[in-house]
């Protein structure tokens, strides 16, 4: 007997919530077994290089108390959102951070988007032109584009919008100098202007894989007898299309899309760091030149959390579309 949405949810939001606390686990033992003495760290960035700095820094980050209560304190701290002080700025690590994750999760939400109606669409064209023209360019695409580097691609869009043609911005997500408050109609297109490049560089590789994956997925059901069954029926190629093999067809698509968020949270430090845009890979590579592992402990964490809540709604999403499939 199939089990129940309730029952699948509950076990599947159970092993989130155990992985997301593993993660904290192995956060904290990265970044305080490994880097070295943080207070240190902490030191060598501040003007007052004494020992009144260096215990005012032990007493501050707690490092008196031992690894236990440290780690007792880290989850404390962890779920009521305090991540401590940033080495390089002298602030709390959440304020430091607060604007970037949202700079970040508009960049990602943008190409995220563009990838899954592009790809789709881009994977149906394909697979109704098989063998065609149509076919052979679209895959061809697919093919050159899913290997392709990001940071390549990203500096091949930087030399020819904005070294030759002049087309638009360089850097940043929006004019220097221009404060985002209060909100226009000309600031969000002067957003939008900004994220164009950024946002085509993080979404052309993941582009590319979904339309190759939806390519194949629909050869595969148009296959299938029931697609046999429902032109004998006397349905045209557009009602077999929108009715029976698409909504299958896009069944690997959400788990594929689900994997994509870590390539792309991944990718997204690259294209930070080349368009100087300062969201959350921009600050992680600031953070690892500056050895801040405060930033990089919140980052990872966030990171972490990010991926596992998107394969966890890709497998209830996967549920709902098909009750045929258990998820154990």
């Amino acid at each position: 007997m199939a089990k129940s949405f309730r029952v699948i949810l509950t076990k599947r939001v159970f092993n989130a919530v155990v992985t997301i606390l593993l993660i904290m686990a192995l956060n904290f033992a990265l970044f305080r077994l490994l880097p070295g003495d943080p207070a240190v760290l902490m030191m060598n960035r501040s003007i007052h290089e004494s020992d009144y700095a260096y215990w005012r820094n032990v007493e501050i980050m707690g490092l008196n108390d031992t690894y236990a209560e440290q780690f007792v304190k880290y989850y404390i701290m962890t779920f009521t959102g305090d991540w401590g002080i940033s080495y390089q700025h002298e602030r709390n690590v959440t304020d430091v951070l607060s604007e970037a994750i949202l700079w970040t999760v508009l960049l990602m939400s943008v190409s995220m988007t563009f990838m899954f109606l592009v790809g789709i669409a881009l994977g149906k064209l394909a697979a109704r032109r098989r063998g065609k023209a149509t076919d052979l360019t679209i895959t061809g695409f697919g093919i050159f584009f899913y290997g392709m580097p990001v940071f390549w691609f990203a500096i091949v869009l930087m030399v020819v919008f904005v070294g030759w043609f002049h087309l638009l911005p360089a850097k940043g997500y929006m004019t220097d100098g221009v404060p985002l408050q209060p909100i226009t109609a000309s600031k969000i297109w002067d957003i939008l202007v900004h994220m164009t490049l950024p946002a085509v560089a993080l979404a052309v590789g993941s582009v590319a894989g979904v339309v190759l994956l939806m390519r194949n997925s629909l050869i595969d059901v148009l296959t299938e007898d029931y697609i046999i069954t429902a032109y004998a029926k006397g349905l045209n190629e557009r009602q077999v299309m929108r009715k029976h093999a698409g909504p299958n067809a896009r069944l690997p698509i959400v788990t594929t899309i689900a994997m994509d968020t870590a390539f792309i949270f991944g990718g997204v430090f690259q294209i930070e760091v080349v368009f100087s845009y300062k969201g959350i890979g921009w600050y992680t590579m600031e953070a690892i030149w500056n050895q801040d592992y405060p930033v990089l402990q919140f980052i990872f964490f966030i990171g972490g959390v990010a991926v596992v809540i998107a394969n966890l709604i890709a497998d209830l999403v996967l549920v709902k579309l098909d009750p045929r499939v258990q998820i154990t």
